[in-house]
């Protein structure tokens, strides 16, 4: 349950959408809200505050705690997501315009260790009510799919995707696909059963062939508003589902992205 949510504010537009949707999502969820900036260099903390306190009066209205730092941006994060007891980090796309992408910004070094769910908030602001979350048998999968049903509006429906990788120039073998089937429904059953019951739906879909392809055509036939995905450490096998699929998608973000450890 998402009881605390922290904002990673660094003043551009995109972290005033970011903000907008934290604030729908605590109203939703009656969570804690806080707004976090982090003074680098020499940056005027008059001129950050008035911005800011600007931001919130248009964005988040209420009752939220403003939080000011000074030293590097990503230690910070990391430092207060933890120091708070954030259970959501939210952030905006500000690596827009980085000729390296997603690779090298704060939001890549924020991600390998941040504690709690990150959500990238890209999207227009409306409530969450479709979610795709891509499923494999990890540990870090199981929490993105647990905390992106949380985010849902109450009668949201989040499909559950569980790719059985194969050449797309042959078909899988049947009864290798057949016991692929039987233990992903196992584990949607178990996780289905930790969720508590509410007007949600939880659906569940198999595709077998290229994983980037079947993750493409499961966004194109969903439409999610919140794509949640589970990043695995870079010590961890290389080929499970998500590991090689985060940085794409973060790069390239079809809707919010919520990324959990």
């Amino acid at each position: 349950m998402v009881q605390h949510i922290l904002v990673a504010h660094d003043l551009s537009p995109d972290a005033d959408l970011a903000l907008a949707r934290a604030a729908r999502l605590a109203q939703q969820a009656r969570s804690r809200l806080s707004v976090l900036h982090v003074l680098e260099g020499d940056a005027d903390e008059r001129n950050a505050r008035t911005k800011l306190h600007a931001a919130l009066e248009q964005h988040a209205p209420g009752q939220q705690q403003l939080w000011i730092r000074q030293g590097r941006a990503a230690d910070e994060i990391l430092t207060q997501t933890a120091g708070l007891e954030a259970d959501l980090l939210v952030m905006g796309r500000h690596h827009r315009l980085s000729p390296q992408g997603f690779a090298g910004t704060t939001l890549e070094q924020v991600l390998q260790s941040c504690p709690a769910p990150l959500l990238l908030a890209v999207a227009p602001i409306a409530p969450y009510s479709r979610a795709l979350a891509a499923l494999d048998y990890s540990g870090c999968a199981s929490r993105a799919l647990q905390t992106a049903w949380g985010l849902l509006s109450a009668t949201g429906e989040l499909t559950a995707l569980n790719i059985h990788e194969t050449s797309e120039l042959q078909q899988p073998d049947e009864s290798e696909l057949s016991l692929q089937r039987e233990l992903f429904e196992q584990l949607v059953a178990d996780l289905r059963a930790d969720l508590g019951e509410n007007d949600r739906q939880l659906h569940s879909s198999l595709r077998y062939g290229e994983r980037n392809n079947c993750l493409d055509l499961a966004i194109a036939a969903v439409q999610p508003q919140l794509l949640a995905l589970g990043s695995h450490s870079r010590g961890e096998i290389s080929d499970a589902l998500l590991g090689s699929l985060t940085r794409q998608y973060l790069d390239h973000p079809p809707c919010d992205i919520l990324i959990a450890r």
